[in-house]
Order: C-alpha cells, then sequence, then structure tokens
C-alpha cells in the first residue's frame, strides 16, 4: 500500500481526489473522469471491503464506524477533493479548505453546511422516535452522467 506521503511525492504535490469508497456507488465513473484526466485518486474502504482485485490506489484500514473518515480527515491536504455522500465528515474537510463532491454530483459549499446539519439533526432526531424516512432513491443513469460532468467540471478547477 502506498501511503498518502508517498503519493504527494509521486505526484509531485498534486492534488490528490479521496474516495470515502465504503458506501460510494460511482466508483466507474470516478475511474473514468481519472483516466481522461490524469488525476490522482485514493479509494479508503475498511477491510470489510477487501478483495483481491483492488490496486494500489486502494486503502484499507480497521472496520469501525469512523475508521474511513479518520484516515481521510488525518491524510487529506488543503486543496484536496473528497467524494463522499458523508455529510458529517463534508462539514469537517470543508473547515480544512477541502473541496467536496457528494456520488449526485453536488458539490458541498461551506455556507451550505449549518443548514445540512440541521437537517440531518432533524432526520436523526424523528428516526430516534421511529419514524423512518424513505431514505435516499437509487441512482440513475442521469443520477451518473450528472456526477460525471461535475466530478470533470471540479478536476478541471483544481487542475488548471
Amino acid at each position: 500500500m502506498i501511503s498518502s506521503v508517498e503519493t504527494r511525492i509521486m505526484t509531485k504535490n498534486t492534488i490528490v481526489i479521496w474516495v470515502d469508497a465504503d458506501s460510494c456507488p460511482v466508483k466507474e465513473e470516478i475511474e473514468s473522469v481519472k483516466t481522461q484526466k490524469s488525476a490522482v485518486v485514493r479509494y479508503i474502504a475498511s477491510y470489510d471491503h477487501y478483495t483481491l482485485d483492488h490496486d494500489r490506489d486502494w486503502t484499507f484500514v480497521e472496520k469501525g464506524q469512523d475508521a474511513v473518515d479518520f484516515y481521510i480527515l488525518n491524510n487529506v491536504t488543503k486543496g484536496d477533493a473528497v467524494i463522499t455522500q458523508d455529510l458529517s465528515l463534508a462539514s469537517l474537510l470543508l473547515e480544512r479548505g477541502v473541496y467536496v463532491i457528494t456520488p449526485r454530483g453536488k458539490q458541498i459549499k461551506s455556507y451550505e453546511i449549518e443548514s445540512i446539519m440541521h437537517s440531518k439533526y432533524i432526520r436523526m432526531k424523528e428516526k430516534r422516535q421511529g419514524r423512518y424516512g424513505k431514505g435516499p432513491s437509487a441512482l440513475t443513469k442521469q443520477d451518473r452522467l450528472l456526477f460525471k460532468e461535475k466530478f470533470s467540471d471540479l478536476l478541471d478547477e483544481l487542475l488548471s
């Protein structure tokens, strides 16, 4: 496995795209855009998701509720980007000057965090009271195309 320090040395301090890979539904789309843009992408997942077919772009961490989040937080650098659907992680990353994009292609901005976290609080409160929402809908082909477009745009911005 290559550490983030080795990755930065090999790439002369270029921007790294970190992927919260445990539940990321757009890995194929990331690979497609990565190849077109020659971007450095690091997939971080818990050992629960380990298989032999992962290459050196993958780092596996101990299983645990926040192990992947902590790994990303400890290795990300200002100006990097993270692909995640974890809004709590997103709020911490934005404070560090990191770009955050969701698998649906939404780039999270700092000014949105208070509203996002409040909405999450309301959902969690309702869940504790026994009211469960449907959760997010499955990604459609259109969602995947939108992600590719927005991810490509973000890479153009970061790599220019």
